[in-house]
């Protein structure tokens, strides 16, 4: 992995995310890949667990903005920091997510395995 490849992954994974298309996960993660949205949760584990959990985030959030900054590259992990926001349904609560991401990419650029930090503020 290097700056350049992480970050064509971190642009197709905000447009994933702000189009609302889980559709792209199958560009972006690899067929057995790894998803640790929380620390201490169970890992959504392969491609079908993954599309499931971002087919219900792309059904309860709208108006989605998301910025990152890459922290760190090596051979194998890629490091960012995000911002995001977005209105959660129902009510149309908004949220403002601050965080972390740890990413490592296959040799096709695709995910084996991604976690996430964040704090969240709920308005």
């Amino acid at each position: 992995m290097d700056h350049h490849s992480f970050n064509d992954w971190l642009q197709l994974y905000s447009k994933a995310w702000t189009q609302r298309r889980p559709e792209l996960i199958n560009d972006l993660f690899t067929q057995d890949a790894k998803y640790f949205e929380k620390p201490f949760s169970a890992p959504f584990e392969g491609i079908d667990a993954i599309i499931r959990y971002w087919q219900g985030i792309s059904e309860s959030q709208k108006d989605i903005s998301f910025e990152y900054k890459i922290i760190s590259v090596n051979n194998e992990v890629g490091i960012a920091h995000f911002v995001a926001s977005f209105l959660r349904s129902p009510g149309d609560v908004h949220v403002k997510l601050d965080g972390i991401f740890q990413v490592t990419l296959s040799s096709q650029n695709k995910c084996t395995s991604f976690s996430e930090w964040w704090q969240s503020q709920k308005n």
